[in-house]
């Protein structure tokens, strides 16, 4: 006979667990965990009935308390340590693909000299809508106007590796300069959030620099007149948790790559971020829902990870990596009298 204690909790464990899963919306208000609640009470019910029957087919009476307890305590131990083995048998070949992916990185530890040409390679989402072509963002302005290199040719490349034409960037003096022409948003490296509020970013300072006659000239580029790459590109996709939220098995591993590579292919400076979502310990389900936006989700419970971080184009190294040549360029001299 079931035990109406049990039938009750099961109850109030299915109420929300149902709501979950048919208006994933409510999850953020804690509903979340209702699915995984009400699979272990059904499967504690299961194994504990089988516990006493096995106790009844001994010969021994399963009405006695200690042999219930027993048999509770039994189907808990069993539980927990399935839902602790799968997802660490599961996650256990992550490591190993962490190491495959990080095993050639090359890390010196002093500041990088460049060449007085170099490509700097980033992803085509970076350099704005197809058609535009490649600008010199912030890596590119900071190169030139620092006076660190002579040109910068930059190269926008699309995730099936298609590039566009590359362009060629120098700095030209003149009387008069053309209006620079300059990508409509540029990455803030780390420390550079609070500033002066006359020169905010390197923006700011370029065009000064510009109306003091430091010209940016925009000019055809070729890749193989460069004596070194800066790339920084996607080596390994991972899947959304949304494309398989009940796959146990989905491989969430991610890849982002910085790379200073000198024109004979010497690697002087690789470092790889890796991402991953690994199912979280114990395996349980999850649902969440933003106030703001139609994206729910409810699945397996997941953790999250991040080995070697870069941030955005590697701006969270670069500086370590070329001194004095990644900060932010100096005003011309007028305004900094001013």
């Amino acid at each position: 006979m079931v035990d109406k204690r049990f039938l009750g909790w099961l109850g109030c464990a299915g109420v929300p667990a149902a709501i979950v899963l048919l208006m994933p919306a409510f999850a953020f208000f804690g509903l979340g965990i209702a699915p995984a609640l009400f699979i272990y009470l059904l499967a504690w019910w299961g194994l504990r009935w089988l516990c006493l029957k096995a106790v009844a087919f001994a010969g021994s009476d399963p009405a006695v308390p200690m042999a219930r307890l027993a048999a509770g305590l039994l189907s808990v131990a069993v539980i927990v340590a399935v839902v602790i083995a799968i997802p660490r048998a599961i996650n256990a070949p992550l490591e190993q693909q962490i190491a495959a992916l990080q095993s050639g990185d090359v890390q010196p530890s002093g500041v990088i000299k460049l060449p007085a040409i170099v490509t700097v390679e980033l992803p085509k989402s970076y350099y704005g809508s197809r058609g535009q072509g490649p600008q010199c963002e912030a890596l590119c302005l900071r190169l030139l106007y620092n006076g660190v290199v002579s040109r910068v040719i930059a190269v926008a490349k699309f995730p099936n590796g298609k590039i566009d034409p590359p362009a060629s960037f120098r700095i030209e003096r003149r009387d008069q300069c053309p209006n620079a022409d300059l990508p409509t948003s540029l990455i803030v490296w780390p420390g550079e959030w609070r500033v002066e509020p006359r020169s905010v970013g390197v923006r700011d300072r370029v065009r000064a620099r510009v109306s003091g006659g430091e010209c940016l000239v925009r000019e055809a580029g070729r890749i193989e007149d460069a004596a070194a790459v800066i790339s920084f590109r996607n080596v390994k996709v991972g899947a959304s948790p949304f494309s398989g939220p009940w796959q146990l098995r989905l491989d969430t591993l991610n890849a982002e790559r910085l790379e200073i590579v000198a024109a004979g292919g010497e690697v002087l400076y690789r470092r790889t971020e890796v991402m991953a979502l690994p199912l979280a310990v114990p395996l349980h389900s999850t649902g969440a829902a933003g106030l703001l936006t139609t994206v729910t989700y409810v699945g397996w419970a997941r953790s999250a990870i991040t080995r070697s971080p870069l941030g955005p184009n590697g701006r969270d190294v670069l500086p370590g990596i070329l001194g004095e040549g990644s900060r932010r360029p100096d005003l011309p001299e007028a305004a900094r009298v001013k």
